[in-house]
């Protein structure tokens, strides 16, 4: 399964829901955020991955610096447990969850693999995990059709 791919399946889900009724964005943006971070998965195993770790390692370490060493660590990783958080947030049911999750969150799966890997402790675990489960659930579900 291709890194591309899974973009572009993200972006077309994305682009769909222009023209399509609310009920119908649901499932889309749900297809799209899942997709992002399939490319992400896929992603953090090459050269992509790569980029992203080291630009994430160099923003963490950019955060430490500019504060103290004892609450530059843990700024960051908490930075990086919220955002994966709100990407959780966004995917459950409305029922669940009312939040319409904005773009840049949506297609901030990209890097939610990456950031998730650097949360510590259960909570990171966890996070991984359910979005590791997420991601490769529509890996699959593409493969089947391509």
């Amino acid at each position: 399964m291709s890194w591309i791919l899974m973009t572009a399946v993200g972006f077309a889900a994305m682009f769909c829901m222009r023209f399509t009724p609310p009920k119908v964005d649901f499932v889309l943006v749900r297809i799209a955020g899942f997709s992002f971070v399939g490319a992400g998965l896929i992603g953090a195993a090459g050269w992509v991955g790569a980029l992203i770790n080291g630009t994430l390692g160099w923003l963490f370490r950019f955060i430490n610096h500019m504060s103290s060493a004892a609450v530059g660590t843990a700024v960051a990783w908490i930075i990086a447990a919220a955002v994966a958080g709100l990407w959780v947030g966004a995917m459950l049911p409305d029922k669940m969850f009312s939040y319409d999750p904005p773009d840049w969150l949506v297609i901030g799966g990209l890097i939610v693999p990456s950031l998730v890997a650097m949360v510590p402790g259960k909570a990171g675990g966890a996070f991984d995990t359910l979005i590791t489960a997420a991601g490769q659930a529509l890996i699959k579900g593409v493969g089947g059709i391509f």
